[in-house]
C-alpha cells in the first residue's frame, strides 16, 4: 500500500497544547514532520469528503478549549452559589441586628419611664374617675369610658415627660446613685432621651387639644407640667433645695393631679367641681403621702446627693430620723382613716374603710422595721422605696369603694 502526504492534507500547529506533547524519550521513537506528499489508499473510495484529509484526534485541538469552557461554568455555578450563601447569610445577620437594635431600644425604654412610677399615674386615673361614676351611676355609659381613655394616654404621657426630665438633669447623680439607669448605663444617648420626653409632652397637649378640654382643665395640666421641669431643670431646680422639694411634689402629685382629674371628669360630664368626702379624703391623705415619698425618695441617693451638694433631708438629719419621722406620719394618716371608717359610716363605707387602712398601716410598720434592721443600705432603702410606691396604689385601688 502507498501513502503519499500533502501540506493540504496534514497541517500540524505550531505550538501543540503542553499536556498534549510527547515526552523526551517519545520524541526520540515517534516524531511528526510535515511532507509534500498526499495519501492515497485503494482502500478509500475516491468520492469520500475525507479521503484526501487526515482526521486527527479531538484531545489535539479541542480538548483544552473544551475543558476550559467546562471549568469556566462550574466556576460560575460556584461563585453563584458562594454569593447567593453570602447574601443569605448577610441578610440574616442583618434581621438578627435590626431585631437586637429593637429589644435593646425597649429594654431601655422600659428602664427609662421607671414602671414603677408610671403605674401611679394610670391606676390614680382610673380610680378618680371610676369614683366619679360611682358616685354618679346614672351618667354611666360605655361610649363615656371611651371617650376618656386618650385623657389616659395624656395624663401618663405627661407622667413620663415628669420621669424622663428627671432622668436627663440627674444624669451625673445616676452614675453615682442609680448607674443601672439606661442613661447612665450608656442603654440611651442625652440625644434619644431629649427626643423621647419632648414627644412626650408635644403628644400629651395634642391628645388635650384633640379632646377639646376647657381652659382650665389645660392650665391645670400645663401647670402641672410646669412643676414637672422645672422640678428637675435649671434655673429653678426646686430639688436643690428640701424646702422646695417637700411643697413641689406633693402640691403637683397631691393638689393638681387629683384635683385636675376630679374636674376634668366632671366637667366631661356636665357636672360643676363640688369638695365632697371622698375629694376631700384623698386629697389629705395622698398630699402628705408625697411629701413622705419625696424625701423617703432620697435614702437610696444619700451619696450622689453628697458628692454634688444637693443636701437633702436625709443627708442633713441621716436616714434613721427622717425614715422614722416620716412613717410616722402616715401611720398617723392610716388610724385616722381607719376611725373615720368606724366613727363616719354615713359617709364612708366601713366594711372599706376602716379594715383596709389598719392592715396597711400594720405592713407599713413591719417593713420599717426590716428597714432598720437591714441598717438602711441602698438595697434594703430601694425595696422599702418601692414598697411605699405599691401601698399608694393599693390606696387608689380602693378608693372608689370607700
Amino acid at each position: 500500500m502507498e501513502l503519499s502526504i500533502s501540506h493540504s492534507s496534514l497541517r500540524l500547529p505550531a505550538i501543540i497544547p503542553q499536556r498534549c506533547k510527547a515526552s523526551s524519550h517519545e520524541k526520540r521513537l515517534f516524531s511528526i514532520k510535515p511532507t509534500t506528499k498526499n495519501i492515497k489508499s485503494s482502500n478509500f473510495p475516491s468520492n469520500c469528503s475525507t479521503a484526501n484529509k487526515l482526521i486527527l484526534p479531538l484531545g489535539l485541538y479541542g480538548e483544552r478549549k473544551l475543558s476550559k469552557s467546562l471549568l469556566y461554568g462550574q466556576h460560575r455555578r460556584n461563585s453563584t452559589t458562594i454569593r447567593a450563601s453570602a447574601e443569605a447569610h448577610e441578610s440574616a445577620n442583618n434581621s438578627d441586628g435590626t431585631f437586637a437594635k429593637f429589644s435593646s431600644f425597649g429594654s431601655a425604654l422600659y428602664k427609662f419611664l421607671r414602671i414603677y412610677a408610671l403605674s401611679h399615674t394610670i391606676v390614680s386615673t382610673v380610680s378618680l374617675f371610676a369614683r366619679v361614676l360611682v358616685e354618679n351611676p346614672h351618667l354611666f355609659k360605655w361610649s363615656l369610658v371611651l371617650k376618656a381613655f386618650p385623657g389616659l394616654i395624656a395624663m401618663t404621657l405627661a407622667n413620663a415627660y415628669y420621669i424622663g426630665i428627671n432622668q436627663i438633669y440627674d444624669a451625673d447623680i445616676d452614675r453615682v446613685n442609680k448607674p443601672y439607669l439606661p442613661i447612665p448605663a450608656g442603654e440611651l444617648s442625652l440625644k434619644h432621651a431629649w427626643i423621647l420626653v419632648i414627644s412626650f409632652a408635644v403628644g400629651a397637649l395634642s391628645i388635650l387639644r384633640l379632646m377639646n378640654a376647657d381652659w382650665i382643665t389645660t392650665s391645670i395640666f400645663c401647670f402641672g407640667l410646669f412643676l414637672a421641669h422645672f422640678y428637675s431643670a435649671p434655673p429653678l431646680r426646686f430639688k436643690q433645695s428640701p424646702i422646695a422639694t417637700s411643697i413641689v411634689n406633693p402640691l403637683n402629685a397631691g393638689i393638681v393631679h387629683n384635683l385636675g382629674l376630679i374636674y376634668a371628669t366632671r366637667a366631661s360630664l356636665g357636672l360643676p367641681f363640688v369638695w365632697n368626702p371622698s375629694t376631700l379624703f384623698i386629697v389629705n391623705f395622698i398630699t402628705p403621702f408625697f411629701l413622705a415619698i419625696t424625701n423617703l425618695k432620697d435614702l437610696t441617693d444619700m451619696e450622689g446627693d453628697s458628692k454634688h451638694n444637693i443636701r437633702t433631708l436625709p443627708t442633713i438629719y441621716g436616714p434613721r430620723k427622717i425614715t422614722f419621722f416620716f412613717v410616722g406620719m402616715l401611720l398617723t394618716h392610716y388610724v385616722a382613716a381607719a376611725l373615720a371608717g368606724i366613727l363616719l359610716p354615713k359617709v364612708f363605707n366601713p366594711y372599706v374603710m376602716a379594715p383596709a387602712h389598719a392592715i396597711l398601716g400594720l405592713l407599713l410598720f413591719l417593713k420599717t422595721r426590716e428597714l432598720d434592721k437591714a441598717n438602711y443600705t441602698v438595697e434594703a432603702s430601694e425595696t422599702f422605696y418601692k414598697f411605699i410606691w405599691k401601698i399608694l396604689l393599693l390606696e387608689f385601688v380602693i378608693f372608689p369603694f370607700i
